[in-house]
């Protein structure tokens, strides 16, 4: 027969309950804190809930970000070549009123005196 082991155990120190009232019941202090930790649980995963959904909607909104990036690039571009055609135009309105000025010079007086506007003579 094998000897068993009784090193650090005692076997007086185990509690038989063979009454019922001897099982120890958590408080009720314990069971609102179970509560108060399974509302917390519920509104988290709500909370996760939401932001699964959220981001189900911002991840249907690629392509339109896509697109619209797209049209930037496409707007700056154009932007880009009307830059390259507002220069032209520029040099050819200096011209036009360089034109302009000469015609008013070269313009008869008028019989306006020179005080209503008019040049002198």
């Amino acid at each position: 027969m094998a000897k068993r082991s009784t090193i650090g155990e005692n076997p007086l120190d185990f509690l038989v309950s063979e009454n019922s009232l001897d099982t120890v019941v958590p408080g009720p202090a314990a069971a609102s804190r179970a509560v108060k930790v399974e509302e917390r649980l519920d509104r988290l995963e709500a909370g996760l809930n939401g932001l699964k959904a959220e981001l189900a909607g911002v991840k249907g909104l690629a392509p339109e970000i896509t697109k619209v990036k797209g049209e930037a690039a496409q707007g700056q571009t154009e932007v880009a070549k009307l830059k390259g055609e507002l220069a032209p135009l520029k040099a050819e309105l200096a011209a036009l009123k360089a034109e302009v000025a000469q015609l008013r010079a070269k313009m008869i007086p008028s019989d306006i005196p020179w005080w209503m506007g008019g040049k002198k003579k």
